[in-house]
């Protein structure tokens, strides 16, 4: 025979209890979900300060390794340089500038497309991160040497911007990155409020 116990006490949450539960979870969500937020976007802007980095050094030693020019261009279309102003991009194409290495031509490295010059990266960036410069031509051309040919003034200095724009952080550090090409063919990414302003800042 079941016999059930009428003055056992049943365990469970009082809705005081669920509700003080649920206010304290959207305070915890309410506190965390913006540093979420700022730590996802500081991932992806150092990722891909990272991949300008590796494809400026990838396309000094492919110089160095061909012997022959490489250059690196921004791109719309992945398959040419475009065009020279100082829009917004977030693509670039790295190609060898050199049609035949036997033959010396007037078109090597000239810093466009000719004939058969073969492309070696196509990278394009996270629609939220966008290179910004105040040069009217974004070419680097790297010479067998593993130097850099800067045509034009500035040519060698980027600013990586998102949708923060200028932000500065409370280190004093810029929510947007600079880069420059040094003239010894090696880039280096800086994060001062100060440098980021030197090569233009973002719009």
């Amino acid at each position: 025979m079941l016999l059930l116990n009428m003055d056992a006490k049943q365990s469970g949450f009082t809705l005081i209890e669920l509700l003080f539960a649920v206010a304290v979870l959207a305070v915890m969500v309410g506190i965390g979900l913006p540093n979420m937020q700022e730590f996802v976007r500081n991932s992806r802007m150092s990722s891909s300060a990272n991949d300008i980095i590796s494809d400026f050094n990838f396309a000094r030693s492919e110089a160095v390794k061909r012997r022959v020019p490489i250059t690196l261009c921004k791109s719309q279309d992945g398959t040419s340089c475009g065009a020279d102003d100082t829009d917004p991009f977030n693509r670039w194409i790295i190609f060898v500038d050199d049609e035949d290495p036997a033959i010396v031509a007037a078109t090597d490295g000239n810093g466009e497309i000719d004939g058969a010059e073969v492309i070696l990266r196509d990278r394009e960036l996270p629609e939220s991160i966008t290179v910004v410069t105040d040069a009217d031509e974004i070419r680097a051309i790297f010479l067998p040497t593993g130097f850099p040919v800067i045509e034009t003034e500035n040519a060698n200095r980027f600013v990586l911007c998102d949708v923060r724009g200028n932000v500065v952080s409370a280190g004093g550090d810029s929510a947007a990155r600079a880069i420059e090409v040094l003239p010894t063919g090696r880039p280096s990414v800086f994060r001062t409020e100060a440098t980021v302003t030197a090569f233009g800042g973002c719009p």
